[in-house]
């Protein structure tokens, strides 16, 4: 989960902006249910799945072309939230992504350095927030704010200001940056963030902020990217904005390198890069791999602590999703049309 050299010297001005125009809930709910007996059947193709807290409602990006239109190109997926006790469903648009938040919350945005407005869903309720011009989306559960990109400089990739917004009061902080970045990574014990920097030898480094987007320190290093406990982290370059690159598992605490997951450009290699770390479960990690010498690509559940990957499912086009659950406890994904949790061993 994958920033170039103009810094800047401003600091966190320590005032909330309030760039929401508005904010403004959904029409009236008009809910269905695509089969009464089943509150968990979805009838079409489910691309990705979002879990929120509790586990009770998910997010969809599904394909609802016939399978005989499926060879026609199309990005037009469309997004739903659905309430797997009641089997009630609330269509939320075309695209876009969704982030598990907090208290049954899910977030549905555009990227691209969208301005249309971030819907927040509580259950099946939703309410829309218009901000300005904003791109990607991370989730800060300690500091229960999503983190957004917010500027850009001219002529050059990356963000140079970051927003922090309360989903509930619709208020965002405005984080200037100390270096252009383009990733961004998160410790959930702190809260604290980081983002790039590039130091002046040019080896790879990262600007370390608190949860209220203060500025820290820069530290040598790019590992940034922690699992649940923050016990391990990865660094930068296993979420390159840029494609995957070589990258490795390190204990937080000491540096110390675990597991070595080199990329080598080369049909024949065994290839691998991240996925995701599990919400609650700090030695767990789901990552993507091919198999050289078969030519398969799956999906993997590593275990650091064993150093060695403990379960798989296939991966590409024609294969469900897997996402954690919230809890963390299982993976879920979907099996002949229905959502299904496969609790960890």
């Amino acid at each position: 989960m994958p920033g170039l050299m103009l810094k800047s010297r401003m600091v966190l001005a320590g005032v909330l902006l309030f760039l929401i125009s508005c904010s403004k809930p959904h029409p009236p709910l008009n809910l269905e249910v695509w089969r009464d007996s089943d509150p968990t059947y979805v009838p079409f193709k489910v691309a990705r799945i979002a879990v929120s807290p509790g586990n009770r409602y998910i997010g969809l990006t599904v394909d609802e072309r016939p399978a005989s239109d499926r060879l026609t190109l199309s990005t037009e997926f469309t997004v739903y939230v659905l309430d797997l006790k009641t089997g009630n469903h609330r269509r939320l648009g075309i695209d876009g992504f969704l982030l598990s938040a907090q208290n049954d919350q899910l977030i549905y945005f555009d990227t691209d350095k969208s301005s249309k407005p971030i819907t927040v869903t509580t259950g099946l309720e939703a309410t829309e927030l218009k901000i300005r011009e904003h791109d990607g989306g991370w989730w800060n559960s300690k500091a229960g704010t999503m983190i957004l990109e917010t500027g850009w400089p001219k002529d050059s990739e990356g963000f140079n200001t970051l927003g922090l917004l309360n989903v509930t009061t619709g208020e965002i902080a405005s984080v200037p940056m100390k270096e252009i970045s383009e990733l961004v990574g998160i410790c959930p014990v702190t809260g604290n963030f980081y983002t790039e920097h590039f130091l002046p030898d040019q080896k790879e480094g990262a600007d370390e902020y608190d949860v209220s987007g203060k500025f820290l320190r820069t530290i040598p290093s790019p590992l940034a990217v922690y699992s649940a406990d923050c016990s391990y982290v990865l660094p930068f370059s296993a979420i390159g904005a840029h494609g995957p690159s070589h990258w490795g598992v390190y204990h937080a605490e000491t540096g110390h390198k675990v597991m070595d997951f080199p990329w080598v450009e080369d049909d024949k290699a065994d290839q691998s890069y991240c996925g995701s770390w599990n919400p609650r479960h700090g030695n767990l990690l789901l990552m993507f791999s091919r198999k050289g010498a078969t030519m398969t690509d799956t999906v993997d559940l590593l275990d650091v602590n064993q150093r060695k990957v403990i379960k798989s499912w296939p991966y590409g086009e024609n294969a469900a999703p897997i996402e954690w659950s919230s809890d963390g406890d299982a993976l879920v994904t979907v099996r002949d049309h229905r959502i299904v949790f496969e609790p960890l061993e």
